[in-house]
């Protein structure tokens, strides 16, 4: 038997409004699986992703052109590994402006926003 459920994850908000769970469809949609996590955790894990985005990239660029200098592999990891800093923590902070824009929206009249 194929599993034809849709996982989708989102980022709670805290206010309890949505919850884990299963969402039944009718015939033969599939049925949508929604789990949630918090942003903390979603900002960690783009992070991480970003991180090693960054780092797999550059240490491509650094082994096919002389761009980076390096004296060998593991110096080179390890300047990439520093450089890729940089962009994980720029998209960290993007992230919490797209989430905490979200929760602006969401609750204006604790910002002083109406």
């Amino acid at each position: 038997m194929i599993d034809d459920t849709v996982k989708v994850t989102v980022i709670g908000t805290g206010d309890g409004g949505l919850k884990p769970g299963m969402a039944v469809t009718a015939g033969a949609a599939p049925n949508v699986l929604i789990g949630v996590i918090q942003p903390v955790t979603a900002i960690v894990i783009r992070g991480i992703n970003t991180y090693l985005t960054t780092l797999v990239g550059l240490v491509a660029a650094g082994m096919t052109s002389d761009i980076i200098p390096y004296t060998d592999f593991l110096a080179l990891v390890m300047t990439c590994a520093k450089l890729s800093v940089a962009g994980a923590a720029l998209g960290a902070l993007k992230d919490c402006v797209t989430i905490f824009g979200r929760l602006e929206s969401k609750f204006p009249l604790l910002t002083g926003n109406v």
